[in-house]
């Protein structure tokens, strides 16, 4: 008999996945009852999604007041001992995020896509999608965790090429395929090592295996399944150099889709990064810290001299995407080097800047979902009424379309770091974090790589703003109206908690420790 504890875990992925097979159902009931079946497909998975998002708050509730839960799905081994899902703070937080953006990618899609077909089809994959992440968020265990992630990777491959009329959208899903599925490879041959290594694929066994093994010190072939989790989390991360297929998907996916890629799916890749890394190698005694900075580095960097040459709207925004992806891994890596350099000396000033920079990395996570989540739905609105992405074609079109040209412009602030809105506090977090420890040259180094890259990004938000907002419209931005309210809905919402958790940050930072802490301790 499953009990209500179990159910509370079940009913999230149940209700995203029991929505997905009635979709193609409902669609079908909606056209035989009424010629086109209306909007029965939209709503349906609109109210899907609202159910499941209540369902995670409830679940939030129960975590919060009292503690982590866990499931076993194997009847014939106890929890703690085999396949298992697990919801701590850190899922659960992550699990709402996936679901809120869905929600109002949902919602919006309900106008932006009246123009294609499929919708049933296209809604199945997007509730689908969702359901991935959330149990890759739950798992306890690497074969949950995997079967998961395919689930999420071929719903996001079908979502970028939706539009199979156009040669675009093919060539991208395509290259993401190929691409997603090496990394894929590369996570599945590094769980297959670690079985080998620990005989278990439960998180917490692994964790009790490696370290009995890096009690006399870490071998250094152990580094091996380190960089595995790396490159291959960090494909869908979309960390430099793995990160090519992005800048494909974004133009030739629908802008909902493209909110969801940048917005929580390239996030998913980012929380399996970490997630496996903190619980599975304790970074005390492994040292990979480093090797994450470096990433750090070169993702942002990279990305934000390519976003200078852009001239697509939704090209530059996936590279500021990829920025920010370096600017997340780098609050990760101070807090891995602040534990493995410094926790043997001075643990209370290891374990602060640890928790401040994954803090600040978290925190961001939620910012730039939010962010950019609504800088791609306006986006989407620019693109709708005009027919182009285009830089030079949308000059003046916020002018034209007054609440979400505004939006759009409080999106790259909020991104750029400019205080009051919610972007400054993560980065603001992760920058103290690298200046915590006096005479620490990588330290240092990192901070000062990464105030560049915010000013340098500042930069081009601020080219794009003046190129969107301040020019006089002409030719096609000169005939664009104001998108209808499905679409405009979503990103007012986007905007409006952008600049409420900024004014008031008070709780989300008090959600960040318990957050952080969840990463941080294991389980």
């Amino acid at each position: 008999m499953v009990n209500d504890q179990a159910w509370m875990v079940l009913t999230p992925l149940a209700t995203l996945l029991g929505a997905a097979m009635l979709t193609p159902i409902v669609a079908s009931a909606a056209r035989r009852a009424r010629p086109g079946g209306g909007k029965a497909v939209d709503v349906f998975a609109v109210l899907g999604f609202t159910v499941t998002l209540y369902t995670l708050y409830r679940l939030y509730l129960r975590v919060y007041y009292s503690g982590p839960v866990s499931v076993a799905l194997d009847p014939y081994l106890p929890v703690n001992g085999g396949v298992e899902l697990h919801v701590d703070m850190l899922s659960v937080y992550m699990a709402m995020i996936f679901c809120g953006i869905g929600l109002l990618a949902s919602i919006y899609s309900v106008r932006y896509m009246e123009g294609d077909t499929g919708h049933e089809y296209y809604y199945l994959l997007l509730l689908t999608l969702v359901a991935g992440m959330v149990g890759v968020a739950f798992a306890g265990d690497f074969f949950n965790l995997f079967v998961s992630w395919e689930l999420m990777c071929i719903s996001s491959y079908a979502l970028v090429s939706f539009r199979k009329y156009r040669w675009e959208p093919i060539e991208a899903g395509f290259k993401y395929l190929m691409m997603s599925s090496l990394g894929s490879l590369t996570i599945l041959y590094g769980i297959s090592l670690l079985y080998g290594l620990t005989g278990t694929v439960n998180f917490r066994l692994i964790r009790v295996g490696l370290d009995s093994i890096a009690e006399a010190g870490v071998p250094s072939p152990l580094y091996i399944l380190v960089a595995l989790i790396i490159v291959g989390f960090g494909v869908t991360a979309s960390m430099v150099p793995f990160h090519t297929w992005l800048p494909d998907a974004h133009p030739a996916a629908p802008s909902p889709i493209s909110a969801m890629l940048s917005g929580v799916v390239i996030k998913t890749g980012v929380y399996g990064l970490g997630r496996s890394l903190f619980t599975l190698f304790n970074p005390v005694a492994f040292d990979y810290g480093t090797a994450i900075l470096i990433f750090a580095a070169l993702t942002m960097t990279v990305a934000n001299f390519v976003a200078l040459l852009q001239r697509d709207i939704k090209r530059l925004l996936a590279y500021s995407s990829i920025a920010n992806i370096g600017y997340i891994t780098a609050g990760l890596g101070i807090a891995a080097y602040a534990l493995s350099h410094y926790y043997p000396v001075d643990p209370g000033l290891a374990l602060k800047v640890a928790l401040l920079g994954a803090s600040g990395a978290l925190f961001h996570i939620f910012n730039h979902a939010v962010g950019k989540g609504f800088l791609f739905l306006c986006s989407g609105c620019f693109v709708h009424e005009t027919g182009t992405r285009d830089i030079s074609q949308l000059e003046g079109v916020g002018r034209r379309m007054f609440l979400t040209g505004t939006s759009f412009t409080l999106g790259l602030f909020s991104l750029a770091g400019v205080p009051p809105l919610s972007g400054f506090w993560s980065k603001l977090f992760i920058i103290l974090a690298g200046l915590s420890i006096a005479g620490d040259t990588a330290l240092y180094t990192i901070t000062a790589i990464l105030i560049f890259n915010s000013v340098l990004s500042a930069a081009y938000y601020l080219w794009l703003m003046q190129r969107i907002m301040l020019r006089k419209p002409s030719g096609l931005a000169a005939e664009a109206v104001e998108a209808p309210g499905a679409m405009v809905i979503p990103v007012i919402i986007l905007a409006a908690v952008s600049l409420l958790v900024g004014l008031a940050p008070g709780g989300m930072i008090t959600l960040m420790e318990y957050v952080s802490k969840a990463l941080m301790g294991g389980w």
